[in-house]
């Protein structure tokens, strides 16, 4: 968890520990480093350790926010340098007549005043006069260096400025808006699974779509039943957690009943058809934003070949917590949906009515998939932890806990933020933790950099070094192949290189790494895991909430770049939020990208939990709900990654996502051969091979063909594929055992109308009934063939009109597959 927000941030986060906070006044520097900070006089296990390293920066903010002003006269102090080299050391001199132990110096952005901003280094100056050294990792620009007294915000001497210079040898940040010209991933159903996708980012319904709407009042017509907007817009006139519906930046459908107003709401949003002829079942996905009320309900149904809609979800004050749900805001319903037998197609709606106190819901990102079958052979598997943060007895436990979970699991991948500081004495304890559990521990050790690794006395390159030192590599990113039974796993692994401007800032080497990468495994059909301690924007929990959605300096770019690759599943720490949340893994979409975007999963915390709290996501807060310790575990096989969330504390699996790969065949449950009809594509290309006309055919080779057509039984299911086979073989035979009648082009003239009455009465229209002479005429024989011609083109017709009446009998008359269940 960054502790090190804006002013606002800090106080917002006091409410939630106030009970510790004033006792912790006394022994806490006096303000919160963005960049790096010493260890406090005291050790923060004096404070409740589930509070301590958020303590630290609400004690920072209690002083008052006026600007300070030179109260000692006797004060003063002095720089070696006024400008000097990002990387190099500025010493600072420094008297007073006042001293006092928690007298400091820090360093601020130019510009800002202290008290309105944390500064970005500081240290104590405790004695009458003395030095102080600081390494200067910032970024290039105009710095202000206050010396303040007794740990609040008042000048002991005036302001100084100081300029860091760029160091010409050093890495430079990459550019965020870089373009990104990569084609996304293509995939279709044969890869995916998906048989309907549909997105409402057009403003109008999807063709094959509808919408209804009644109420017995005249409300704002822009919220009249089912209605597009975008997430702005939405949120403009009333806020209350709309905006927390992150998951796209194109438009959606929304019923909002409150905006609407009156005390009667119902709105009907119905699907296209959806071929399901050949499946077992099929799973409904969509993005939701569901605030539950008093009288308000949200229900799912599905219509198969126009029967009456079954209810398949439902939203309710019994299913959900009226007020707030987090499993229901910014959240993904998935629902597997039995497919009754011979369906040929089903219809989906979505209903939502309120009564005077409703609310909304808000849909995206429909889509219908084929059930994917079971998976085969042992996975490939990894151990997932973050955001330990000075618990190494968590961390244990942990392990102990995912070697009974994922005995064989072939690496451990820590997100970041896996001590507090960054300090030596905090490294080793980590180190301690990894030689007791060596022998139950992955061969392979995956580590992320995140903001507690840089927070120690000496600089961000000492922290810096420190981490790479336990990562086993040089840079802050990289790539590791997992190897075990399913196969290679990579993961790719992203971090902050340089001290600044922002909490990730990237070379370009790092970011086009990262492209190279993701098309090397795209084109081998691998997933792909990628790292990232802090979060991108509008993706997991609370990245949603204004300063968690650009940490990272290639925010956009990055997101840009994932979002070509629906085979990508980023895992990221820092937020600490639960995973009862509806965020807790999601699939981020963008505007040039594949339409499934790609996934991204919260790792959860091994130390202190947080969530949202608010009307408002520019004035929400954010409250402790208690002291954890939970983590991930990953099973990758070649066609799919299941991620499932544990709680080490309780011994308790929370929650499993699902995530097919989609570059590999995709291998749908298909409905048993007895409850799905069979296929008649042969009997309709042996019927199109049919002469048109056959009055020069002699009589009997016409109504031998006639008896074939005749035995054509269009109601047969899959599992008697092999008459229905014999009934097409049937017709071909026929239709090359067609016998010249040398005669018959004459009788096709008309001469023999009598007999082609007479054939045409019979029961097959031509079943080789002679003429009135009881002879087997050339005239006759022309006119039944004649007849026969009628219905092997026009009768033909009919042929195939009867069966599609008897196939509407039948979908009138369904039955549930299971029933012999």
């Amino acid at each position: 968890m960054s502790v090190f927000q804006s002013a606002a941030f800090s106080k917002r986060r006091q409410c939630a520990y106030a009970g510790v906070l004033l006792s912790a006044m006394l022994i806490l520097p006096p303000v919160a480093s963005a960049h790096a900070i010493e260890a406090p006089p005291v050790s923060t296990e004096t404070v409740t350790d589930a509070l301590a390293d958020e303590v630290t920066n609400g004690a920072a903010e209690v002083a008052a926010e006026e600007a300070p002003e030179a109260v000692a006269e006797g004060s003063s102090f002095s720089l070696s340098a006024t400008s000097v080299m990002a990387g190099t050391t500025l010493k600072i001199d420094y008297a007073t007549d006042v001293p006092h132990a928690e007298n400091w110096i820090g360093i601020y952005t130019g510009g800002v005043q202290p008290g309105d901003k944390n500064s970005l280094v500081w240290k104590y100056t405790p004695d009458a006069s003395g030095q102080v050294s600081f390494a200067l990792d910032l970024a290039p620009g105009t710095y202000d260096v206050w010396f303040l007294e007794k740990g609040g915000y008042d000048g002991l001497a005036p302001m100084q400025e100081l300029t860091v210079t760029a160091d010409p040898s050093a890495s430079t940040p990459g550019d965020p808006d870089a373009p990104v010209t990569i084609d996304p991933v293509v995939t279709d159903t044969s890869t995916d699974g998906v048989i309907l996708r549909e997105t409402f980012n057009t403003g109008k319904l999807p063709k094959g779509w509808d919408a209804q709407f009644s109420s017995p009042h005249e409300g704002d017509q822009n919220y009249a039943g089912w209605q597009s907007t975008t997430r702005a817009d939405w949120s403009a006139a009333v806020d209350q957690m709309r905006d927390r519906f992150g998951r796209t930046a194109a438009s959606f459908l929304v019923a909002d009943a409150q905006q609407f107003g009156g005390s009667e709401f119902k709105a009907i949003l119905t699907s296209a058809p959806v071929d399901v002829s050949e499946l077992d079942a099929v799973r409904l996905t969509f993005d939701s934003h569901f605030r539950g009320a008093a009288g308000q309900a949200g229900a799912v149904k599905a219509s198969f070949d126009g029967a009456d809609p079954v209810e398949v979800l439902r939203l309710d004050s019994a299913s959900v917590s009226d007020g707030y749900d987090g499993m229901q805001l910014n959240a993904a319903q998935e629902i597997v949906v039995d497919t009754p037998a011979r369906a040929k197609q089903v219809e989906f709606s979505w209903e939502f009515t309120g009564a005077a106190d409703a609310r909304y819901w808000a849909i995206d990102s429909v889509a219908v998939h084929q059930v994917q079958q079971a998976s085969a052979g042992e996975p490939t598997q990894a151990w997932v932890v973050s955001d330990i943060q000075g618990h190494p007895n968590d961390f244990a436990h942990g392990i102990e806990d995912m070697k009974k979970i994922a005995p064989n699991a072939n690496g451990l991948l820590m997100v970041g933020d896996i001590v507090n500081s960054g300090s030596v004495r905090e490294w080793q304890e980590i180190y301690d933790v990894m030689d007791a559990s060596k022998d139950i521990r992955p061969p392979q050790t995956v580590a992320g950099m995140g903001n507690h690794e840089r927070y120690a006395s000496g600089g961000f390159d000492a922290n810096f070094q420190r981490f790479l030192d336990f990562a086993e590599r040089d840079k802050a990113w990289g790539e590791y192949v997992l190897e075990g039974p399913s196969g290679d796993l990579p993961v790719i692994v992203l971090g902050q290189e340089l001290s600044g401007p922002s909490d990730v800032p990237m070379t370009n080497a790092q970011v086009e790494f990262l492209e190279e990468r993701l098309a090397h495994w795209t084109e081998l059909d691998k997933q792909v895991m990628v790292m990232s301690h802090f979060p991108l924007g509008n993706t997991v929990s609370a990245s949603w909430l204004p300063w968690y959605s650009n940490h990272h300096q290639h925010n956009n770019r990055l997101t840009s770049i994932l979002g070509n690759y629906p085979n990508a599943v980023v895992f990221s720490g820092h937020t600490h939020y639960p995973a009862e949340l509806g965020d807790w893994s999601m699939q981020r979409r963008t505007a040039d990208g594949h339409a499934d975007g790609f996934w991204a999963i919260n790792t959860l915390a091994m130390h202190i939990e947080w969530d949202a709290r608010g009307e408002n996501s520019k004035g929400a807060t954010e409250i402790t709900t208690g002291d954890v310790n939970r983590g991930l575990t990953v099973d990758a096989y070649e066609d799919r990654m299941v991620v499932t969330a544990h709680d080490f504390a309780t011994d308790q699996q929370l929650r499993q996502v699902t995530i097919p790969n989609p570059l590999v065949t995709f291998a749908g449950e298909l409905a048993p051969d007895s409850e799905r009809d069979a296929n008649y594509d042969a009997v309709d290309a042996a019927l199109a091979s049919v002469p048109a006309d056959l009055s020069s055919f002699t009589a009997g080779s016409v109504a031998t063909l006639q008896t074939a057509i005749d035995a054509v039984d269009r109601t047969l299911a899959a599992d008697k594929q092999a008459e229905v086979d014999a009934m097409a073989a049937a017709i071909t035979t026929a239709v090359a055992a067609l016998e010249s009648d040398p005669g018959g082009s004459a009788g096709a003239g008309g001469t023999s109308t009598a007999s082609g009455t007479s054939a045409a009465s019979g029961s097959s229209g031509a079943s080789g009934n002679t003429g009135d002479s009881g002879t087997s005429g050339s005239g006759s024989s022309s006119a039944a063939g004649a007849e026969l011609a009628n219905t092997g083109a026009a009768g033909f017709a009919g042929i195939a009109a009867g069966a599609l009446a008897l196939l509407a009998a039948g979908g009138a008359l369904l039955m549930r597959r299971r029933s012999a269940e």
